[in-house]
């Protein structure tokens, strides 16, 4: 693993510690990172209790409005197929969505930076059409994109193929 690389999400380094691509050592660093990531989040919420209590409403709000419409259980699987995409950011923040007993709101981002938010969602019984805007910083715009799910032969959603909007 290179260390230039961007740091691979928490789902691809358990696999490569599984596999033996990386090493106990490399995993627990490259883990690390991500820890950082969530102390920061913590203390920037620390900081700012009224904005962190808001964004966690809206996020419950967003969580609410899709389980409510779609399933919890479909919600979860559609979070779980994106957590496997390459070269989606939000990606690291969903190595959990399938565990019932973490809840459905830590995963929307709803407010601030970077976002991570539903915008549509089409299910069929096979197949899932979901738009998504994610990413985002102070300068830049969060990006929207389509991504287009079907259910393979044991029936679990995969990312069929996915576009910029």
């Amino acid at each position: 693993m290179n260390l230039l690389d961007p740091v691979p999400t928490p789902q691809q380094l358990f696999r490569w510690l599984d596999s033996g691509r990386i090493t106990r050592e490399e995993f627990r660093e490259a883990m690390s990172v991500h820890a950082r990531e969530l102390i920061q989040e913590m203390e920037q919420a620390h900081a700012n209790p009224l904005v962190a209590k808001f964004n966690e409403l809206m996020n419950r709000r967003e969580a609410w409005k899709w389980a409510r419409k779609h399933g919890e259980p479909l919600i979860r699987e559609i979070l779980f197929a994106l957590m496997d995409e390459e070269r989606f950011i939000p990606a690291k923040w969903l190595w959990n969505a399938a565990h019932p007993h973490v809840p459905l709101h830590c995963f929307f981002r709803t407010r601030g930076t970077p976002l991570m938010r539903f915008i549509e969602m089409n299910a069929q019984p096979q197949s899932v059409t979901l738009t998504i805007e994610h990413g985002g910083t102070e300068t830049l715009p969060p990006v929207r994109e389509q991504f287009f799910l079907r259910r393979d032969r044991s029936a679990r959603l995969f990312i069929h193929r996915r576009e910029l909007l």
